[in-house]
């Protein structure tokens, strides 16, 4: 979207001759010189000598066409390839300044910026970690049926979303959890990163920048990140005196504008300046955090932040996913063979799969008390 923002820009730019010049092909006119000879007769001699005014002793058919046209036509054609150019370009002058070591702070979301992933496959891949075959499927069916409705509240409301879907965790171990995220991040969220994203965010440390990570996702799907970061705003759910999740959050992520608020509050707090900031940011929901900054990042843009970010002249970067691995094709955790042993009978099967995935609706535990997508009893 981006490439094609670009082209637009140079057709409207080659347009703009065609209309200019071709205003001229069609007029007839003659200009006086009267005011040109008198401005070269107040030259001094030594100017006069090295400066020509006489517009008589220029080859005019000469210099229409084999100077002047060839260079219209030059600078009006929409490129197809990179031209040649010895200076820096724009997007190379853009990358120098958000780099420099007067910067002061740097400023990430997550998802779709720095990773390609999102709650709903954190939560899936964590769900199905402990779940049989046959349960992990339906699991899969639930989240790919609700996938619409869950869809159109987060694009309503972030938070809205956010506290309602985060609802599923209840009951879960929180240190059940802990341990699956580290696999989580290893079998999943690396292999769906983006390594110039995270070399980005070293790049800002080892020039001393403060790095800020500002995500909807859980506390402990971020864990392994910690260690990128100065400062991680994240969501946080709370927990029982049992140690399970009560499916409702303690710490409700900043969304929209109030993210360039939290940002804002920590530069504040910080001594620094957020004109000297840096936002990397993916989505146009994210406007306010860009914009509370000197220097804004569009990161693999949507569709309607990349126009707004060609308008506005900010600068567009373009991560690629990370190279070689597997990737699985659905977000599912790898199978818990302690599940996967031979059953000694159909009901012990059914007996089994009824209670991992849970007695009842709401109900926070299964038999392994892991994570438990909603089901009812079976008989």
């Amino acid at each position: 979207m981006a490439s094609l923002e670009e082209q637009h820009l140079l057709a409207d730019r080659a347009l703009g001759y065609v209309e200019l010049y071709g205003a001229y092909t069609e007029t007839e006119a003659r200009f006086r010189v009267d005011r040109l000879l008198t401005l070269f007769s107040r030259l001094s001699p030594e100017d006069q000598q090295a400066f020509c005014f006489d517009p008589g002793v220029i080859d005019w058919p000469h210099y229409v066409r084999d100077v002047h046209l060839p260079s219209v036509i030059e600078h009006a054609r929409v490129r197809t390839s990179p031209g040649k150019s010895v200076v820096a370009s724009r997007p190379e002058r853009a990358r120098k300044a958000i780099l420099a070591p007067e910067r002061h702070l740097a400023a990430f979301d997550l998802e779709n910026t720095l990773i390609a992933s999102n709650v709903v496959e954190s939560y899936t891949w964590l769900a199905s970690r402990h779940l049989p075959a046959g349960e992990r499927l339906k699991l899969t069916a639930r989240i790919l049926r609700e996938a619409p409705s869950m869809l159109a509240l987060d694009r309503r409301d972030r938070g809205d979303f956010l506290r309602s879907f985060y609802r599923r965790y209840e009951g879960a171990p929180a240190a059940l959890l802990e341990q699956d995220a580290t696999d989580l991040f290893n079998h999943l969220l690396l292999a769906k990163s983006f390594p110039a994203g995270m070399a980005r965010v070293r790049r800002h440390r080892a020039l001393g920048h403060r790095t800020v990570l500002i995500t909807g996702a859980l506390d402990f799907v971020v864990g392994p990140l910690r260690p990128l970061f100065d400062e991680v705003v994240c969501a946080q759910l709370g927990t029982d005196g049992r140690g399970r999740l009560t499916g409702r959050l303690d710490r409700l992520p900043p969304t929209g504008e109030a993210r360039a608020l939290v940002l804002a509050e920590y530069a504040s707090a910080e001594g620094l300046e957020l004109g000297e900031s840096v936002a990397y940011a993916d989505s146009a929901s994210d406007l306010p955090l860009l914009e509370c900054v000197g220097f804004p990042v569009a990161v693999n843009p949507e569709a309607k932040l990349a126009a707004i970010a060609r308008r506005r002249g900010w600068h567009v970067e373009h991560w690629d996913k990370a190279r070689g691995g597997a990737r699985p094709v659905l977000p599912m955790g790898p199978v818990d063979h302690a599940l996967a042993r031979p059953w000694a009978s159909l009901q012990g099967l059914l007996d089994a799969v009824a209670g991992t995935a849970g007695v009842r609706a709401g109900d926070g535990t299964g038999s392994r008390g892991v994570v438990r997508p909603t089901a009812r009893r079976r008989s």
